[in-house]
């Protein structure tokens, strides 16, 4: 078992104590390094927190000790030995700085990821034995299937957006647009087009297609398709997109198998261009609408009768 999980106590405070009842910390030394943590605590809550409640001093200080913990066990590696010749001899603010370098590691990996990550979460209460190493890793991890999200996200759109690419900072939304792409990818390959974006035509022939086509060789030929698209994805992606499970298009599968209502359920599935949205719902605002309308246009035209 740790040593901070033995004694419950966060690794670093067991350090000091160690040492200073060890006579390996001289009483000027304790008190230097106090004040170092003192300092830091009240910097981080002027910076990041407020310095005019008590209990946001009290977070700031508990921030100082998680960094400070997570510098030292990287450093260290939970050799209280180790530590001890770390911190007499290097100093407490250079834990601090490996710790800090450990978090500001998450913004060189996905730096939208980590604009999400508050300071609070290295927060450590000097009763606190949570293994803050562990929980960086997690943070780390969760970081670089952010990035991957996003190479994976912007690589895809790059083929079968159908408007200018506006990338959102919601994950959930980056997933949901991303399964769109993917499903345009199948839905165009099912008629046999080499088109990356759909026009009123090819989106009229996917239509026909679905409706006329029985349910089994449908779903037959769906499997191919996917079978063919994803052997031509590169391997980090292909891999990326069945882990997130992307490649399993069920709600695609479920519009063919319910075999209800398909023209209406599979645009909602599909990104299509505005051009083909408008023409889909009658919206005149929308743009150019090849006259299907044109007797609700000039009538949306006309002013009122008085």
């Amino acid at each position: 078992m740790k040593i901070a999980a033995l004694r419950n106590h966060p690794f670093l405070l067991l350090v000091l104590k160690d040492g200073e009842s060890e006579g390996y910390f001289t009483p000027e030394f304790m008190h230097k390094t106090k004040q170092q943590l003192t300092d830091m605590s009240l910097r981080i809550a002027s910076d990041n927190l407020s310095i005019i409640y008590a209990d946001q001093i009290k977070k700031g200080c508990e921030i100082v000790l998680g960094l400070s913990n997570l510098g030292l066990l990287e450093l260290c590696d939970n050799d209280t030995e180790k530590a001890k010749d770390i911190i007499k001899n290097q100093g407490i603010v250079y834990c601090f700085r490996a710790g800090w370098a450990k978090y500001a590691q998450l913004k060189k990996i996905s730096p939208s990821y980590f604009e999400g990550i508050s300071l609070s979460r290295y927060a450590l209460a000097i009763n606190d034995t949570a293994d803050i190493r562990l929980m960086h890793a997690a943070l780390v991890s969760d970081g670089y299937q952010s990035a991957m999200l996003l190479q994976v996200y912007k690589n895809i759109a790059a083929n079968y957006c159908a408007s200018a690419l506006l990338i959102d900072n919601d994950e959930d939304v980056l997933k949901f647009e991303l399964q769109k792409f993917l499903n345009t990818a199948i839905a165009l390959l099912l008629i046999d087009s080499d088109k990356k974006v759909f026009t009123n035509t090819l989106y009229q022939q996917l239509n026909t297609y679905l409706t006329n086509t029985k349910k089994e060789p449908l779903l037959v030929k769906m499997e191919n398709c996917i079978t063919s698209f994803t052997e031509q994805l590169p391997l980090l992606i292909k891999e990326y997109l069945q882990e997130v499970q992307l490649l399993n298009f069920n709600e695609f599968r479920g519009i063919i198998n319910q075999q209800v209502n398909i023209s209406i359920y599979i645009q909602e599935i599909l990104e299509l261009p505005i051009t083909v949205a408008n023409e889909l719902n009658d919206d005149f605002e929308g743009g150019y609408d090849f006259h299907a309308d044109d007797e609700d246009d000039i009538a949306y035209l006309r002013p009122d009768a008085p």
